[in-house]
């Protein structure tokens, strides 16, 4: 599908909001926890970004979210690793820039993310995913915490979802 192409259909969705909650209850390093699974085309994401709600534990967690494509092919990070969110408090907000090269940026309480890189100028800060996984991964065992995630997107065709 051609960029053009591609950009005309996101304008003719309406954006939606995909919620996670409590995606990690206990934050830990045995692997990957899905977020979300994007089915029947691609989607444009605007915005991703996690809330504490359950204080996160003490250990040494560092959160990144990567994307494995449906129907093989390696899996890619989304966002570089963010710095060590251990204790991180009830109300803290962890934001995405929409910049591949961005880590998760923890806020207290007042989230807000100033991406460093555009995809199409007219569609404003995002990446578009084909269908696949969006995961959370951890490098180091937090013992615990709670994260509801919001993914902010766009569907590309009809036949999208993201559950």
């Amino acid at each position: 599908m051609a960029k053009d192409t591609v950009a005309k259909k996101v304008y003719q969705q309406a954006p939606r909001i995909a919620r996670r909650v409590g995606a990690y209850v206990d934050i830990s390093a045995a692997g990957d926890a899905t977020l979300w699974t994007i089915t029947g085309g691609p989607i444009f994401v605007h915005y991703l970004f996690g809330h504490v709600t359950t204080v996160i534990g003490a250990g040494l967690c560092v959160p990144r979210i990567q994307f494995t494509p449906t129907g093989g092919g390696e899996q890619t990070p989304l966002c570089a690793a963010a710095a060590s969110i251990a204790a991180d408090a009830v109300n803290t907000v962890y934001v995405w820039s929409g910049a591949v090269a961005g880590a998760l940026a923890p806020t207290a309480v007042v989230g807000r993310a100033d991406a460093t890189e555009t995809a199409w100028a007219t569609l404003g800060p995002g990446i578009l995913l084909t269908a696949g996984l969006i995961c959370l991964t951890n490098t180091v065992d937090a013992g615990s915490g709670v994260i509801d995630w919001y993914l902010y997107y766009t569907p590309c065709s009809d036949a999208v979802t993201v559950s």
